[in-house]
């Protein structure tokens, strides 16, 4: 299921809510936002996802994005559970296939505008702040600020 018009009405901002495998209280979907897969989506209590952002699970694969409880996502982010195979040099990429990994975003955290958080990332750790524009392409520990072209840490906190 994909949708993101349907926010603009509060009545869509409920149904929406209604699809996700587990939703929170006080969660809030801005308009523009885009899931796919939304029974492979968990959200905890009071999460803010800003317009523009697309959040990518994938049932078929049982990759799961699960968002914990108090976190904030600024617009125009981009979480995806798969990417492609490019193993065989001789074969079309679109034709090797896909790989699928859940992803956790722990409390507390901060995902800041046009950040990316690709597959193969497992955790943005407890409390973290991904800063605005990140490649995020590995596991992000608890109390960090990370940031660039790929993300790494900037500081600890």
């Amino acid at each position: 299921m994909a949708t993101h018009w349907l926010l603009h009405f509060r009545f869509g901002q409920r149904w929406m809510l209604s699809k996700l495998r587990k939703c929170g209280k006080n969660v809030w979907l801005r308009p523009g936002c885009l899931l796919v897969y939304t029974d492979s989506i968990e959200i905890g209590d009071n999460v803010v996802v800003r317009p523009g952002t697309q959040i990518y699970a994938c049932t078929p694969k049982g990759a799961n994005i699960i968002i914990e409880k108090n976190v904030l996502i600024a617009s125009n982010v981009l979480i995806t559970v798969s990417s492609h195979e490019y193993r065989n040099s001789n074969m079309p990429i679109l034709l090797q296939g896909g790989v699928y990994s859940s992803i956790i975003i722990k409390e507390g955290s901060w995902i800041g505008a046009n950040a990316t958080i690709l597959s193969g990332v497992n955790i943005i750790g407890r409390n973290s702040v991904v800063a605005a524009g990140a490649v995020v392409t590995k596991d992000v520990p608890d109390h960090c600020v990370v940031g660039g072209v790929p993300a790494r840490i900037m500081s600890r906190i």
